[in-house]
């Protein structure tokens, strides 16, 4: 795709070698009788899955068994596929006990059609006082749809994260996991003794957490960190401590004896920038109450535009040569390479349309081997045909032709940047810079397909 009289230029930046030493952050508060959603686990492979070893200490999941699979009906199969978060997209911030609407819209991407009675059910993670379920209307396949849940910030700060799925009248569950996730902040910044912010309701008798500490005492390269837990309770018979730099396969350790401890545990990296540490405990009667307190940790990564996006990069950014050209319903953006630590990828080829959507392919296009053009498609006045290898995906891929339309100016080179974002289930994001300098995070990097939105 490039421009033969332009050379590319590409710059991989290196590796950062360690990271700083972080301060040690202390809690102290009062129990609540709140019952803290356990974080379950659906049991897919992550993308990265970092290692949490500490001799003599297992860490410890709880799993939720996972839906049975879908039963396919003769002649076509169900589908759903996630497509955009309408609102509320990852990581927004509430307050306290804020109440919400998290609409997001789903593409079915079956052959079957979804009947009266389809739902989408709550699967996993944090209810937010939600629904179990919500009535989802019959969609033809390829078709979408927006589907809403109301639902309310939790009352402590914290991550959440809530995993849904679509469920058929009989109760098969299919299609992709959806979630939705929210951040409730401190009152305060958690790098001294702080109590948190009263709640109308009373602690249970007796039990309750007088002090949670958590402290870095060591880095551990190239991204992870050596931290001491210690806590002391009242009233508690069981004790364990959730970590937030992972949400959807979560590490979990037994904090024994319960009413008072020291635990140090090592971690080989973040999904999250300065995660959230949490202590649950419990009483012989089953009551709970729970502190949570983020851990000062930097993503190993930078991101290469300003984002105050809480998600770590996967990896250093690529900068590479780059082709654009915009159409009458999108545009095509072409990447000569983009580069994580152990694959690279070449002549990329990504199809944004007005509606949303996004699609990979490769660029298959020949120098001297396939023409640049067909002098037999003549444009409108004031339009173009696409060429090289935007135009041979263009004049071979009808369903692109057709939803792009013609283009409306001719394709431009420049230098752009590329870069992937860590991941806990299948539809990686990534952003990318386009030719007028914005910013696009789209979903589905290893689907080859889904949504994309411009960054603010």
């Amino acid at each position: 795709m490039k421009h033969p009289s332009v050379l590319p230029g590409i710059a991989v930046v290196s590796l950062l070698a360690s990271l700083a030493c972080g301060p040690v952050a202390t809690v102290v508060v009062t129990a609540t009788p709140e019952t803290m959603a356990m974080a379950t686990v659906i049991p897919t492979a992550p993308t990265w899955t970092p290692e949490a070893m500490t001799p003599g200490v297992t860490p410890t999941l709880l799993v939720e068994t996972s839906p049975p699979e879908p039963t396919t009906a003769v002649g076509c199969t169900p589908g759903a596929q996630w497509v955009a978060d309408v609102t509320v997209p990852d990581s927004t911030i509430f307050a306290p006990n804020v109440p919400f609407v998290k609409t997001w819209r789903v593409r079915n991407s079956g052959t079957c059609a979804w009947e009266a009675g389809t739902q989408l059910v709550f699967a996993s993670g944090d209810q937010m006082s939600g629904p179990s379920s919500v009535s989802v209307p019959a969609v033809a396949p390829g078709a979408t749809t927006d589907i809403s849940v109301n639902l309310t910030a939790p009352a402590i700060p914290g991550s959440y994260q809530g995993n849904w799925q679509l469920q058929a009248p009989d109760g098969t569950r299919f299609g992709a996991i959806i979630w939705v996730k929210i951040v409730v902040p401190p009152s305060e910044t958690a790098t001294a003794t702080r109590t948190p912010t009263p709640t109308p309701h009373t602690p249970p008798p007796g039990l309750a957490i007088l002090s949670f500490t958590a402290e870095v005492i060591q880095d551990l390269p190239p991204a992870g960190k050596r931290i001491r837990f210690h806590w002391r309770t009242t009233g508690a018979t069981s004790a364990g401590i959730w970590s937030g730099t992972q949400v959807r396969f979560p590490l979990y350790w037994e904090a024994t004896p319960p009413e008072e401890g020291t635990l140090t545990v090592d971690m080989a990296t973040t999904y999250y920038r300065d995660p959230d540490m949490r202590l649950v405990i419990r009483d012989r009667a089953g009551q709970e109450a729970q502190a949570s307190i983020k851990v000062p940790w930097p993503c190993r990564y930078s991101w290469f535009f300003s984002t105050d996006n809480p998600t770590c990069p996967a990896y250093e950014a690529s900068t590479t040569w780059a082709a654009e050209e915009p159409f009458e319903h999108g545009r095509m953006l072409w990447l000569q390479e983009a580069r994580t630590e152990s694959t690279v990828y070449q002549k990329i080829i990504l199809v944004f349309y007005d509606d949303g959507r996004f699609e990979k392919y490769d660029d298959t296009f020949l120098e001297g081997v396939d023409p640049e053009s067909d002098p037999s498609i003549v444009p409108p006045v004031g339009l173009y045909q696409p060429v090289r290898g935007f135009g041979k995906l263009w004049r071979t891929n009808q369903t692109v032709r057709n939803r792009l339309g013609w283009a409306t100016a001719p394709e431009q080179g420049f230098n752009t940047q590329w870069q992937m974002q860590m991941s806990e289930s299948i539809g990686i994001p990534f952003f990318v810079r386009r030719l007028d300098g914005r910013i696009v995070r789209a979903a589905g990097w290893d689907l080859g397909s889904g949504g994309w939105q411009g960054v603010p």
